[in-house]
């Protein structure tokens, strides 16, 4: 004989027919799942607990109370019962893992963060049954997610130091030390994780074994993994990247008095600022308000992502560019000195690049060990002043802008063209401004001859 675990009567299950009918079952099984011996909340589950050989185990009952519940919510929560607050399941339950998760991921009812959830915890199932191209393929779709639960972060971090992309996993435990800083336990954890990760990066650069499965065909597979996303398992590391905190921040001029800078562009692996890489970087020269696009005066060049960050399909499909493509490239450690060398001490400009480009920027100076010093330029900034003019709303793309002034981009979203089509708008914007004219080509020759 059993009792209903909401009543305490004696009954054959652990609900009986009364509290079936009137208790909202989903609630019931939260507060299992959250409850804490010595709490004194609920004196019949103190008392249950007690009893029990491992405490731990009293959020399972909601496995079996979860029974009442529909589909998916019914399957959310068995999972939950068996995870609690943690990051993982026990290992015997994968497979049972698995099913479930092919089943419900595409479900109607269950909101975004409950998906992201159940993926966090199905991604520490293979990178633990050392699934690592399943895994990655399903943590590219976690770390696009803004607003991933801790758990989901945690397991991210510890995949991709697994996985020896050292530099993902500390920008994933950052974010998720910044977004729940308010949670003590959760900074704690993540302090915990980043000193893993830090332990790991210190090995890498030392030329140390890094970290491997220890069966021989696991290691095998791991290897082969590695090797398939552009990592030598027995490379050395490039010298550690400069600190972020010894960084310093980009900056900002707002006179558009300039006629001779740099309009750069880059095409990036995504959208995400902390976790993405540069693909492409594209600038062109102008002097004295002309662009000449030229081969002497332009820079384009591919860039192989870091840690073999792959192109999100997003991205891919607006630029074009393939992961073979880039990864075939040469490293941003050494496409970045040329680039800077080829702007100088000019002004950086280029649209939305504030909020966008100059944090790629950053880290890709920080790996290069190179310290920007150029300041940034962003036409976004000042072609905001001439919204009402060109009929433009409050948010508006660098094809908005192209249309309303009638610039042509030859290959938007390229990062050549995109700059080039940069510095154009930007001069249409100046000639709303001031009235100016552009010169005549005799004008634009001379000022080459003076710039060379």
């Amino acid at each position: 004989m059993s009792i209903c675990i909401n009543c305490g009567k004696e009954n054959e299950s652990c609900l009986c027919a009364d509290c079936r009918t009137k208790v909202d079952i989903e609630s019931l099984c939260r507060k299992i799942i959250g409850y804490r011996q010595g709490s004194n909340e609920n004196e019949l589950w103190e008392k249950l607990m007690s009893e029990m050989k491992n405490p731990y185990n009293f959020k399972h009952i909601a496995f079996a109370v979860s029974d009442e519940l529909p589909s998916p919510r019914k399957e959310y929560m068995k999972v939950m019962s068996l995870t609690g607050e943690s990051s993982n399941i026990d290992k015997g339950s994968h497979q049972w893992l698995y099913e479930i998760y092919d089943a419900v991921k595409d479900a109607d009812g269950l909101s975004d963060a409950e998906k992201l959830r159940l993926g966090g915890i199905v991604l520490g199932a293979l990178y633990d049954d050392y699934e690592f191209r399943a895994a990655d393929a399903l943590a590219d779709q976690l770390s696009a997610a803004d607003d991933a639960p801790w758990q989901v972060c945690y397991n991210l971090a510890i995949f991709y130091t697994m996985t020896r992309r050292y530099d993902i996993a500390e920008e994933i435990i950052s974010d998720a030390k910044a977004r729940f800083s308010d949670n003590d336990f959760v900074v704690k954890t993540m302090n915990n994780r980043a000193k893993e990760n830090a332990e790991y990066v210190k090995k890498a650069n030392e030329g140390k074994r890094e970290y491997e499965p220890r069966s021989k065909e696991d290691r095998e597979k791991y290897l082969d993994f590695l090797a398939s996303i552009g990592i030598e398992a027995k490379q050395k590391k490039a010298n550690c990247p400069i600190p972020k905190e010894e960084y310093p921040d980009p900056v900002e001029t707002r006179d558009a008095g300039l006629d001779t800078f740099v309009a750069f562009d880059l095409e990036t692996t995504g959208t995400n600022t902390n976790y993405d890489s540069i693909v492409e970087i594209g600038a062109v020269k102008v002097i004295g308000g002309k662009v000449v696009d030229s081969e002497e005066f332009t820079f384009q060049e591919l860039v192989k992502p870091l840690d073999n960050r792959k192109i999100y399909s997003e991205a891919q499909a607006k630029n074009g560019l393939t992961n073979e493509e880039v990864y075939a490239a040469r490293s941003v450690q050494e496409v970045f000195p040329d680039f800077m060398k080829f702007v100088g001490d000019s002004v950086l400009l280029g649209f939305n690049c504030i909020n966008f480009d100059s944090k790629f920027m950053v880290r890709a100076g920080r790996y290069s060990h190179l310290i920007i010093e150029n300041k940034y330029f962003d036409v976004m900034h000042y072609a905001a002043q001439f919204s009402e003019q060109l009929g433009l709303g409050k948010k508006f793309s660098l094809e908005d802008l192209s249309e309303k002034l009638n610039v042509k981009n030859p290959r938007a979203h390229r990062a050549l063209a995109d700059a080039l089509t940069t510095a154009r708008i930007f001069i249409e914007l100046k000639k709303l401004d001031s009235g100016a004219e552009t010169g005549s080509v005799e004008d634009i020759l001379s000022d080459l001859d003076n710039w060379k």
